[in-house]
C-alpha cells in the first residue's frame, strides 16, 4: 500500500509509541526512529551497558513494528548512550520518546 509522507510517518510513530507500552525501562534514554519507503529503523539509547533484556526488548519492538508494516525492511537497534552524551545529533526523522534529563 502507497501511504502519503504524512500518512507513513504517524503510522510509525503510533505502531512505535504502541510497541512500546511496557517497554521503557528507567535506563532507555531515547528511541528514534527514520523511515522511506521500503526501511524502518528505530534505534533505542541507553545510558550504560547494553544487556541482554535490552536487545529483548528491541526485539520485541521490532517484532511487533514488523506486524504492521510486513512490506517494509524493518531493524530496531539497542545503542549505548551514556547520560553525559547528546541526544540532538542522534535524531533520524523523529522521536518516539524521549526521557526528561
Amino acid at each position: 500500500m502507497a501511504w502519503t509522507d504524512n500518512e507513513l510517518r504517524w503510522r510509525v510513530l503510533l505502531t512505535f509509541q504502541v510497541a512500546l507500552l511496557g517497554m521503557v525501562p528507567p535506563s532507555l534514554r531515547g528511541v528514534t526512529v527514520g523511515w522511506n519507503d521500503r526501511r524502518i529503523v528505530g534505534r533505542c539509547f541507553y545510558d550504560g551497558p547494553i544487556g541482554d533484556r535490552e536487545r529483548e526488548e528491541c526485539s520485541d519492538i521490532e517484532a511487533e513494528v514488523m506486524a504492521s508494516f510486513p512490506e517494509y525492511d524493518v531493524e530496531v537497534v539497542a545503542e549505548r548512550l551514556d547520560a553525559s552524551q547528546d541526544l540532538n545529533p542522534e535524531l533520524l526523522n523523529a522521536w518516539v520518546y524521549r526521557r526528561k534529563e
